[in-house]
């Protein structure tokens, strides 16, 4: 748990209450099912600012719609996913969630 609350304290930045959101489209190999998913959107869920979570298990690829001033940084994506079984890629941010 410990682990987990720093973590997400590295990965992210403050967030303002009214800032707008943006999605992160993360490329990952490894999720496919939905117990899978669980563990991971548990994660992401608790750090400020996240709004929604989703997986395409299909594409591999793990959604994640945030305030705008949150940021992820690569080297603690590859950890996250790593710590829950998964190969991190790369990702991609929109200027909007879908």
């Amino acid at each position: 748990m410990k682990k987990l609350i720093l973590v997400a304290a590295l990965i992210m930045l403050s967030s303002t209450a009214y800032a707008g959101e943006k999605e992160h489209l993360m490329q990952v190999h490894g999720a496919v099912c939905s117990s899978c998913a669980y563990g991971l959107e548990k994660k992401f869920m608790k750090i400020d600012g996240v709004k929604a979570f989703d997986v395409d298990f299909k594409a591999g690829i793990v959604s994640v719609c945030a305030d705008e001033n949150v940021d992820f940084a690569e080297e603690d994506l590859t950890t996250l996913f790593k710590q829950s079984g998964y190969t991190y890629k790369g990702e991609e941010i929109k200027d909007t969630c879908t």
